[in-house]
């Protein structure tokens, strides 16, 4: 791990510890979930968020079943379980949970943090993405957003404050842009898992501080060239989350001896590619235009599947992917019927595709099987290549 990925990595570890400190100075703190809450609202208003979003263990989902039925995915049930074990660092003295409330699975967690008495706020995301009147739904919430946190800390949220905060966020998007476009290279500077844990610690660590550090990374590697192989398998990593603390699978794929390329998620990675908020006029519409259209839409929008497919065909041809992995969480019904769609279409375009399933259990047992079944993909793609 490079030097400023190791600085990155201890300001993120170590933010819980600072938020604590704020908090007993009179700070307050906002945890926040998904990816259609914006965080440039919460830092206008002179708070500080943090993005609740761990997985890959299998313990903190199983401990919620006392309350609700096992059919919701587990990095769902993930976000109460780890508080259940006393493992959530920043939820006990968080002043406001602003929960996104997209399909069932995080609805029904939502109603279980209620039920459980934490602060929450909910905000609603209409899934007809295309029709006008749902787009206004989704502004106004944000503008509700806005006069909740306001009342929380006092503070007006400004023009000024609100644009300084897009600035920032918007300059992480870019370095992340511009360190993704590396990944085109033949033999790529950086790999899918390392570019994961980027966008993981750019969710944590100060603003400001983050990108000066992305941008230093992006020196670094530029001049630094690739590190895999020419002749690796190029992997696009499609699905719904790979959240923080779930780095089995990416590892996995990049340990048999492919490299990730690009990946596309509808959370727990910045849309950096499309995402940049415009910083003149109406900036809470702005970021709601942002959030809500100049995005890849998720797979819960409808109807998306096709024009979400039709993104997918274009990173293939943008970074030379050689085969495709669907990371999916087990009863996301949603994703599965997609994938079934997703299936059927990469066969049409003769595209190795590898469908994956995860309920977070990662004993030897489980990831003996895991292995066998991705370097099997691996070595088929080689052999497809000419490689071996």
């Amino acid at each position: 791990m490079s030097k400023v990925m190791s600085e990155l990595a201890e300001m993120a570890r170590n933010r819980p510890i600072e938020l604590k400190e704020l908090k007993g100075k009179g700070g307050k703190v906002v945890e926040y979930t998904g990816s259609f809450i914006p965080e440039q609202l919460i830092y206008a208003a002179g708070a500080e968020p943090y993005l609740m979003f761990r997985g890959g263990e299998p313990e903190p989902p199983d401990t919620v079943l006392e309350y609700m039925l096992r059919f919701m995915n587990p990095h769902a049930r993930s976000q109460v379980g780890f508080w259940n074990l006393g493992l959530d660092p920043v939820t006990p003295f968080a002043d406001l949970v602003v929960a996104q409330q997209t399909d069932c699975h995080v609805g029904r967690i939502a109603e279980l943090m209620e039920y459980l008495k934490w602060p929450v706020y909910k905000v609603g995301v209409p899934s007809d993405w295309e029709k006008p009147h749902t787009r206004e739904y989704y502004y106004k919430a944000l503008g509700k957003l806005k006069t909740k946190l306001e009342e929380l800390t006092g503070n007006k949220i400004t023009d000024e404050e609100l644009k300084k905060s897009v600035v920032s966020i918007n300059k992480i998007n870019q370095a992340l842009r511009k360190m993704s476009e590396l990944r085109k290279a033949d033999s790529p500077a950086i790999g899918g898992s390392d570019f994961i844990l980027l966008n993981h610690y750019s969710f944590f660590c100060e603003p400001e501080v983050t990108a000066s550090k992305l941008e230093e990374l992006y020196e670094e590697l530029k001049e630094k060239g690739g590190v895999f192989p020419k002749d690796a398998p190029r992997i696009l990593l499609a699905g719904r989350i790979v959240a923080f603390g779930d780095y089995v699978v990416p590892k996995l794929i990049e340990d048999s001896g492919a490299v990730i390329v690009t990946e596309m998620l509808d959370e727990g990675v910045r849309h950096y590619r499309r995402q940049d908020v415009e910083t003149e006029g109406d900036l809470i519409r702005n970021i709601g235009e942002a959030y809500y259209l100049k995005r890849i839409p998720p797979c819960i929008f409808q109807p998306a599947w096709k024009h979400r497919f039709e993104r997918m065909q274009e990173l293939i041809k943008e970074y030379k992917v050689d085969g495709v992995v669907w990371y999916q969480l087990s009863f996301d019904e949603i994703y599965d019927m997609e994938c079934s769609c997703i299936i059927k279409w990469m066969d049409e375009l003769k595209m190795p595709f590898l469908k994956l399933e995860s309920s977070y259990e990662y004993s030897r047992e489980a990831t003996g099987p895991l292995t066998t079944r991705i370097e099997s993909f691996v070595e088929s793609i080689k052999e497809r290549k000419g490689v071996i």
